[in-house]
């Protein structure tokens, strides 16, 4: 009994100790977990999981592009240019009338076209905008009746700013066309378009005008691109509701030399009754082998004289001061009808009175020589010398 009651104590002593202190446990070797096999799926391999818990969740649709991913397109930029292709350079334009500009252009579509008429000495006569099509454009307009002579159409391309990108300028000689029903006119005969005058000496203007404004006439010389005025002289005539024929002389400054603008006109440049004509000539200076000429102011070419009377004949001879002038009129059956010498004045003036006889008529030719050696001009013209009227007892 003893026996078993130690055994049992001891026992007890034994559990008692193994609970106060347990010893670490041998490491035990787990059989290794298998990973499942992967499968199939309808997802889209980045779209969350999460939003696949959500029976309603919508699968995103891409946007609709115009190019494929990684490409870029880049319009090719525009060089701005214009031409004008309607009126061609020098073409002869009748003031009053419609005209049509036309040309062609590159450019963006919020540029634009504006077209303007500017005189020689650059005068604005019209300014119109210009109608576009993919590569043309033009415009429409009456040309003033101001202005006659050497003008300019001009065309510019614009920004949407309203600055210059692009222009291109056509010369055109604008010209009185039928004067009948015009209550206003000025005209210009001489001197011609590309005349050529002396540094120095005078010049000859030619014209006509109808009711100009305050019955005077100016006229001018302009270089620097006819923009500057560098000579002038006016005269007033008679009031008449005809035309008048009128002349002038100006002295051209010396020492100019290269293009300028011979100019007549009356009024107010920008008024209702401002009229102005404008030619391009040319400037030689006293040195030039080519200085040379005389100018027949009065009888002019083809014009009409009469038999019996006295006339005075007179013009310029260029680079020739106080120099000889030599006149002869020879009728078309060879008769010498009339003559004389004279001399010029220091500006290159000269006039010489002729009686002619009675008993001519018919075509005449009038000779004028001029200068001595290198400045030696002559010129001839043709009148027609009508019958001498019959005497009244």
């Amino acid at each position: 009994m003893k026996k078993e009651i130690v055994l049992f104590l001891t026992g007890m002593i034994i559990w008692l100790a193994a609970c106060g202190q347990a010893e670490p446990a041998a490491p035990t070797l787990m059989p290794v977990a298998q990973l499942p096999t992967a499968t199939a799926t309808s997802l889209p391999p980045t779209l969350d999981i999460e939003a696949t818990r959500s029976s309603t969740a919508v699968t995103p649709t891409p946007e609709e592009t115009t190019s494929s991913p990684g490409s870029s397109i880049t319009p090719t930029p525009v060089t701005p240019t214009i031409n004008i292709t309607t009126p061609k350079v020098n073409e002869l334009i009748f003031v009053g009338n419609e005209l049509t500009v036309a040309g062609l252009t590159e450019r963006e579509p919020e540029q634009t076209v504006l077209v303007s008429l500017v005189t020689a000495n650059g005068r604005l006569l019209a300014q119109q905008p210009g109608e576009t099509a993919d590569f043309g454009w033009q415009t429409r307009f009456v040309v003033p009746q101001n202005v006659t002579g050497a003008a300019k159409v001009q065309a510019m391309l614009l920004d949407a700013a309203g600055n210059i990108l692009a222009t291109h300028e056509v010369p055109v000689l604008l010209q009185l066309g039928n004067t009948e029903g015009m209550n206003r006119y000025l005209d210009l005969y001489r001197p011609e378009i590309n005349d050529t005058v002396v540094s120095g000496f005078n010049i000859v203007f030619d014209g006509e005008a109808l009711r100009p404004a305050g019955n005077l006439v100016t006229i001018s010389i302009w270089v620097d691109d006819c923009q500057n005025r560098v000579a002038q002289e006016g005269f007033r005539l008679g009031s008449s509701s005809k035309p008048f024929k009128w002349q002038g002389f100006v002295v051209v400054p010396k020492d100019l030399s290269g293009p300028a603008c011979a100019v007549a006109s009356f009024g107010e440049p920008g008024t209702e009754n401002w009229r102005e004509a404008q030619i391009p000539i040319g400037i030689l200076p006293p040195d030039s082998l080519e200085a040379r000429g005389v100018t027949i102011a009065y009888p002019p070419p083809d014009s009409k004289i009469t038999a019996g009377e006295e006339i005075l004949l007179y013009g310029v001879a260029q680079n020739v001061a106080t120099g000889p002038v030599s006149v002869s009129m020879l009728m078309e059956n060879g008769r010498i009808v009339g003559g004389g010498e004279t001399e010029t004045d220091y500006w290159g003036y000269w006039e010489l009175p002729l009686i002619l006889p009675f008993d001519i008529e018919g075509l005449a030719e009038i000779t004028v020589a001029a200068g001595e050696g290198d400045t030696t001009g002559e010129t001839t013209i043709q009148v027609r010398v009508l019958p001498a009227p019959t005497p009244t007892p």
